[in-house]
């Protein structure tokens, strides 16, 4: 699965980037796969459900004054056992981002016309 494409790579020649920055990050960008309808369908539920658990932590934290949940008191409280927690909010996460790198793909297509 692509990760969000990295701002600084070893191919620009200038120290502080300039236009060889922007011109990497357009061309990594322009890697990352375009996804399906049903990538798209997936993933939402994936990072609907991550938000759903982080809303939850954010609950218990309020109702513990402030101090944050174990992960044993998030899990019980999303009727899960740790394990799938851990497992629910790593694939929650990159579905997270993959989404976020699809869109920045789509956002700089878009711009590339208007330039």
């Amino acid at each position: 699965m692509p990760s969000l494409p990295v701002l600084r790579s070893d191919r620009d020649p200038l120290p502080n980037g300039g236009p060889d920055l922007v011109r990497s990050y357009l061309r990594d960008i322009g890697r990352v796969p375009l996804l399906s309808h049903e990538q798209e369908i997936t993933l939402g539920r994936q990072v609907q459900e991550l938000m759903a658990l982080e809303e939850l932590r954010e609950e218990l934290r309020l109702r513990a004054g402030g101090e944050a949940p174990s992960e044993e008191q998030l899990a019980e409280a999303a009727g899960l056992t740790p394990q799938q927690l851990r497992k629910r909010l790593r694939s929650g996460q990159r579905a997270k981002e993959r989404m976020v790198a699809a869109n920045l793909r789509l956002v700089v297509s878009v711009a590339k016309k208007y330039t």
